[in-house]
């Protein structure tokens, strides 16, 4: 009986996966931000969503309450939900603070390896974790050297196939990246 449960499981899932290739909206995921995450205008820009604090300055908006993310089929890297979160807006003389709701746009990176648009988005001066939030990917620690003026570490990532061999090199002094270097072969 198991093993007939699980033959019924493999190819229920199995026709699901295979009607979800032929639609072009988006598909569910399981990915949820928490409370206080950040979220962005748009999928297609980085920009995030501006608002004000209580003294008028803007600051990046941050959600209310943990959702649950929505995925794009034409763009892994990147989910919706509908997100709440507070803003504050000058009535007269004074700043009134108002709860409000749209749809929020999240950077959510896959572990597929490191694209060159992703090795291209991290920055000189990023963290380590910055990188691996761009990336999707953690590294591998190959040095380190420390000395009253430095704290250097290099990282690398690599992955590799029968036609093709891609590196991907950063150096950090004192957790701000300082170099980084992309490779790739194809044979």
């Amino acid at each position: 009986m198991k093993k007939l449960f699980k033959v019924v499981a493999a190819g229920i899932i199995g026709l699901g996966i295979f009607i979800g290739i032929g639609f072009k909206t988006e598909a569910t995921t399981s990915v949820t931000m928490p409370i206080g995450s950040l979220f962005l205008k748009s999928a297609l820009y980085g920009d995030t969503y501006k608002v004000q604090d209580a003294t008028g300055k803007t600051v990046n908006a941050a959600i209310t309450q943990a959702v649950t993310l929505k995925s794009y089929t034409s763009n892994k890297n990147f989910s919706y939900a509908t997100v709440t979160f507070i803003d504050y807006d000058k009535v007269d003389t004074k700043w009134v603070k108002y709860v409000k709701t749209t749809t929020g746009y999240f950077f959510t990176p896959i572990k597929d390896g490191i694209t060159y648009n992703e090795y291209a988005a991290v920055k000189k001066g990023m963290t380590y974790n910055q990188a691996v939030s761009i990336t999707g990917e953690t590294m591998h620690l190959d040095s380190t050297y420390r000395d009253a003026y430095s704290d250097l570490k290099d990282y690398s990532w690599s992955k590799e196939t029968d036609t093709s061999d891609l590196t991907v090199d950063m150096d950090f002094d004192f957790n701000k990246l300082e170099y980084k270097s992309f490779y790739t072969s194809e044979y």
